[in-house]
């Protein structure tokens, strides 16, 4: 039956509707912008990351890490969602799923934008050491080496290197915490920064963001003001590491890094523009 025209008594006569549709050429396809880009790598790692329930011990999340430099189609990153999903069982570890974070409202509540030397807190900090070592203990191989290790209110941050693997963990003082898998120590020009991965867990009031990068070796201090949150990060043998809470509920750094050099000096970079 031919599908452009209409039966009328014993003659075929043009359908109007489809023939005023027919000569429309369908919408052209349109290119993301570097936005949709970015949040659909975000959510893509959060997905590939989030595979333990909150409240429980933390468990090291990929021996692979994602960076940022690496793009993804949204729907590669839905498919490869799915392919965790039916891997891990369930859906209680990604944010906006039922889970409100992996550390606590009062955990969060507590958050400093400086932060303190875990050595400072005593038996709390020696706890948090612990189960960021015991969270990490199958992930690569060879003596633990902790570092960029600091407080913030009652949670702690630390990067556990085995071998050539490295993880940046947090803990709560309530045994609650997460995990991300990092990249090497980038060898970077003096004054330089490299933002390597960063995110966000949880959603609400449990929502928490966080970022870790490379610094060249004339890099004294870095501050990130991102979400209104003023961030001191904890630098050290050429890392960087930052967190706080309820920043973008997608992980992007939307803000300024702000560079204290050895000589006094000082650069800013917005976030976006970061490499």
């Amino acid at each position: 039956m031919n599908t452009n025209t209409a039966r009328h008594g014993d003659q075929a006569t043009p359908d109007p509707l489809l023939s005023r549709l027919a000569p429309l050429d369908a919408a052209p396809r349109t290119e993301p912008t570097a936005t949709e880009i970015d949040r659909e790598e975000t959510l893509l790692r959060t997905i590939l990351a989030d595979t333990e329930p909150a409240r429980t011990s933390v468990r090291p999340a990929t021996r692979a890490p994602l960076v940022r430099r690496v793009s993804f189609t949204l729907a590669g990153a839905l498919a490869a969602g799915l392919a965790v999903l039916t891997a891990t069982g369930g859906l209680s570890g990604l944010p906006g799923m039922g889970s409100q974070g992996p550390l606590s409202s009062a955990e969060l509540a507590s958050w400093t934008g400086t932060p303190s030397s875990l050595d400072s807190a005593g038996a709390e900090g020696s706890a948090a050491e612990k189960e960021c070592l015991d969270a990490t203990e199958d992930y690569g191989s060879g003596p633990a080496v902790v570092s960029n290790a600091d407080i913030r209110g009652n949670v702690a941050s630390m990067v556990v290197s085995r071998g050539g693997d490295a993880v940046y963990c947090l803990a709560g003082a309530d045994g609650g915490g997460t995990t991300m898998g990092i990249s090497p120590v980038l060898d970077l020009p003096a004054d330089g920064i490299e933002l390597d991965t960063y995110g966000s867990r949880g959603e609400d009031d449990g929502l928490l963001n966080y970022a870790v990068g490379s610094v060249g070796s004339d890099v004294e201090k870095v501050t990130v003001r991102d979400s209104g949150h003023t961030v001191r990060a904890t630098v050290e043998n050429g890392r960087w590491t930052a967190w706080w809470p309820r920043g973008d509920r997608y992980g992007l750094l939307t803000g300024t890094v702000t560079l204290t050099l050895t000589d006094g000096t000082t650069r800013t970079i917005k976030s976006p523009e970061l490499p």
